[in-house]
């Protein structure tokens, strides 16, 4: 549940966190804890219990691994639901994609349907707000990541904007809607040469706010192609 962000936390509450032991010590615990957990605003030099404040907490700028799928080959679309934390309850995010393509072309990944994200449903068809945005070559981490506004085509290496019809590549990519009724619009990741082998595409959406109640992360994904990658889902802490 993370190290109380206050200065009155004890050592019991760092050794809960890490599930050490009423006897281990303030060097046990640095010894066992993991970096990247340790709030940036108190981390120091590792030499207090007061760099322990808010660790595996949330801050501004913390990026969260959610879940990482490989799905296969599928000729269907199906619809994808996350519930987030109360952790994240109060917090405004980005939800972001890594696609990792496949040993080929015929790995395009799709987004479609209307995408709820916390408290905000995007209507691919009509929305007209904040672009979702999209890497345009293969980056290994986020935080060197360089975003464009995601544009409609069909530009290997990025994701794409894309209505009515399947991505032109043959043997990857269904057509919409993704459910009786649902809209025409998807985006998807295009995996044409050079976006394969083993290529990373990132895509983040607008900043949206997370509650109780408004906590979810659903989507209908599209992942039909025999040389499917995999794909990872991430929250970066904006507020």
């Amino acid at each position: 549940m993370a190290v109380p962000d206050t200065n009155t936390f004890s050592l019991q509450d760092v050794t809960n966190e890490l599930g050490l032991g009423s006897g281990d010590s303030l060097i046990d615990c640095f010894n066992d804890a993991t970096s990247s957990e340790f709030d940036p605003n108190y981390k120091g030099d590792g030499d207090r219990l007061s760099n322990f404040r808010n660790y595996g907490g949330l801050w501004v700028g913390k990026f969260i691994l959610i879940n990482t799928i490989t799905p296969g080959n599928s000729t269907s679309w199906s619809n994808q639901n996350t519930t987030l934390l109360p952790l994240y309850y109060g917090h405004d995010v980005r939800v972001v994609w890594k696609y990792t393509s496949g040993s080929s072309y015929t790995g395009d990944l799709q987004i479609g349907g209307n995408v709820t994200l916390g408290g905000t449903t995007f209507d691919l068809d009509t929305y007209s707000g904040t672009a979702w945005q999209t890497t345009r070559v293969d980056t290994a981490d986020y935080d060197t990541a360089t975003f464009y506004d995601i544009l409609t085509g069909s530009s290997s290496m990025r994701w794409n904007k894309r209505a009515n019809t399947a991505p032109p590549s043959g043997g990857t990519g269904l057509s919409p809607p993704p459910y009786p009724g649902g809209d025409s619009t998807f985006y998807y990741a295009e995996t044409s040469s050079p976006g394969y082998p083993s290529k990373r595409f990132w895509l983040r959406s607008p900043q949206v706010s997370i509650s109780n109640g408004n906590a979810q992360i659903n989507w209908w994904r599209g992942n039909y192609g025999a040389t499917m990658g995999s794909y990872s889902i991430y929250l970066e802490i904006m507020t």
